[in-house]
């Protein structure tokens, strides 16, 4: 494999995770061109991590919450960029694992996927959930990817050709369903086997993903916000899997 170009995007609010995740990015096999730091407001100290690694710090000191960090892709000449949530930790052949499924299906590769249910307005909203720190046994079709985002910086262009129907929630439905309308480009998360977790994405979510700033919890129409987003964008074209997408 030939020595790609990938940058990538760290969010930074509540959670102090951030070495942690330098730490899984430094290890991967094929090592990153750029690290961007993306820091909502000003809850954590990371001046001395940023200043130690000679990174690129980008704060807002208005919350710009889950969108904010992708309009950064806009403005990246390399060809991937990834994008992480801040409970989200990968192993060491994670971007290997993603580049080469990049490859062959020409789509977003996330750490976990959602399929909806064919009545996901009125009962369970998704019928499978993949990856997200399980075991993912093949490389697997969904219609929506989350907790990091690896994909052709290009792409990012699709997510802006629509008017966003809410900045609270479903980055990661906006991304995939108007890459999918506008560019043909499906969502996958790939095989992470159970006798080999270098490949994973995510090997950390039940501990850091869970706590008292997981948006499921502190969101209170959390599910509701995200099945008129499903909606909206359902009726700007896009076709989920059980309807033909």
């Amino acid at each position: 494999m030939n020595n790609p170009q990938i940058t990538v995007i760290l969010t930074v609010w509540k959670r102090n995770n951030l070495e942690k995740q330098l730490k899984c990015i430094f290890d991967q096999t094929i090592k990153p061109k750029e690290i961007i730091i993306f820091q909502n407001e000003n809850h954590v100290d990371i001046k001395g991590i940023v200043n130690k690694y000679k990174l690129t710090h980008i704060q807002s000191n208005k919350n710009l919450k889950f969108h904010g960090r992708f309009s950064l892709p806009l403005l990246l000449t390399t060809e991937y960029c990834v994008i992480y949530d801040d409970d989200t930790i990968s192993n060491k052949k994670w971007f290997e694992n993603c580049i080469r499924l990049i490859k062959e299906k020409n789509c977003i590769v996330g750490g976990n996927g959602r399929t909806l249910a064919p009545t996901y307005f009125n009962g369970a909203m998704y019928s499978r959930l993949s990856g997200g720190g399980r075991m993912e046994p093949a490389d697997i079709k969904v219609d929506f990817v989350g907790h990091c985002w690896f994909f052709k910086t290009e792409w990012i262009k699709y997510m802006w050709q629509n008017k966003t129907y809410s900045f609270d929630n479903g980055e990661d439905i906006q991304f995939c369903a108007s890459a999918k309308i506008y560019g043909n480009i499906d969502s996958y998360v790939p095989i992470m086997p159970e006798n080999d977790k270098t490949l994973w994405g995510d090997i950390e979510q039940s501990k850091l993903g869970t706590d008292q700033y997981a948006t499921f919890k502190t969101q209170k129409n959390h599910n509701n916000l995200r099945q008129q987003i499903i909606k909206y964008w359902i009726d700007k074209g896009w076709k989920p899997l059980f309807a033909g997408g």
